[in-house]
């Protein structure tokens, strides 16, 4: 369909509209009367297209000048409008060519474009992952400082331990503070040698490694005679137990000896070997076996009515028990000078 047939038929009534597709060649099984109205539609559709023919024609000669036309304004719309949609394919080509401009354009800057922002994008990814390592690090060492610091602050402790667990004068109180204290002790060394594999130059350090072993030994040997002293605390304690008057009950005296005899064997049995009480663990094993012994003699007597005889098995199983304490003093000061020199070895942790 050429654009005079186009014209035609937007121009047309819609009841011509049928006979016009007829005269395009167009099938129709629509029926059109030939009335009056339709004769005089289809006469005006004559003359009207004869005009078109003309003004067409003066169209394409570029030399000539376009007359006026004598039709109304709406005609010459319909011709404008016409000719204007005639050279639409040109419009699409011009789109065509400023979109194909456009991606060349856009080639020119994209490419940049895109390579910049990866450089940005891996320049950002591998400084925040330097960073993170870098802040990471920053705390790594931190937390080594702070642990080094606490570390030697409670090793500085460790010479009011060694007193307090080696003062002759028994205080539960006090030897169970230095007895926790130890643990917070021990559990901080332990940690800070734990970490010393990851910190460079101190993991194969020799000097290092025997350093923390002798605070190891020296924390093991406090805890070691705390817990000697706590258990001795109840080996052959006697009190006001023995005193012999007319309120004597000689069966309830001889339960509780048994009692003070039972008990002593089994905190002996569970006392940890020390090297300074080597001697005082085996002097008690005799005292043990002594004053059962004693215990024994002493209700008899008692229950015999011979106090004199008691009294002095009284003393006797008093002077067993002093035995056994001096000894163990000794010990106490030898443990003392012994663990201080060790503890004069000891410098201060990396």
């Amino acid at each position: 369909m050429n654009i005079r047939d186009y014209i035609f038929i937007n121009k047309a009534k819609n009841v011509n509209k049928i006979r016009i597709l007829e005269i395009l060649g167009f099938e129709s099984n629509t029926f059109i009367s030939q009335t009056p109205e339709n004769i005089k539609n289809l006469t005006e559709y004559k003359n009207e297209e004869e005009e078109f023919d003309l003004l067409l024609d003066n169209k394409n000669n570029t030399n000539f000048d376009y007359p006026s036309i004598n039709h109304n304004d709406n005609k010459t719309n319909i011709i404008d409008k016409a000719l204007t949609d005639t050279f639409q394919p040109i419009n699409v080509t011009s789109k065509i060519k400023k979109i194909w401009t456009d991606i060349e354009r856009r080639r020119q800057w994209v490419v940049p474009a895109v390579l910049f922002i990866s450089t940005l994008i891996l320049i950002g990814t591998a400084s925040s992952v330097f960073f993170n390592n870098r802040n990471t690090s920053k705390e790594i060492d931190i937390l080594y400082e702070s642990l080094t610091l606490e570390s030697n602050k409670l090793i500085n402790e460790l010479p009011e331990i060694i007193t307090i667990s080696t003062d002759i004068f028994y205080s539960k109180y006090d030897v169970s503070n230095a007895s926790a204290n130890l643990q917070v002790i021990e559990s901080t060394i332990m940690e800070y040698d734990r970490n010393l594999v990851n910190r460079d130059g101190f993991s194969n350090n020799s000097e290092l490694t025997n350093n923390l072993s002798n605070i190891f030994v020296l924390i093991d040997d406090l805890d070691d005679l705390i817990s000697y002293r706590i258990l001795r605390s109840e080996i052959l304690i006697y009190n006001d137990l023995l005193v012999i008057n007319d309120n004597l009950d000689i069966d309830k005296l001889s339960n509780q000896l048994s009692e003070i005899s039972a008990k002593s064997k089994r905190n002996y049995e569970i006392l940890p070997i020390i090297n300074e009480f080597n001697n005082h663990y085996l002097l008690l094993q005799e005292s043990l076996i002594s004053a059962e012994d004693l215990h024994g003699r002493l209700i008899a007597a008692l229950r015999n009515n011979e106090f004199e005889l008691g009294k002095s098995l009284i003393l006797a199983i008093k002077m067993n028990k002093d035995i056994e304490s001096s000894n163990f003093e000794k010990s106490l000061v030898n443990f003392k000078e012994n663990k201080t020199n060790l503890y004069n070895k000891i410098y201060i942790l990396p």
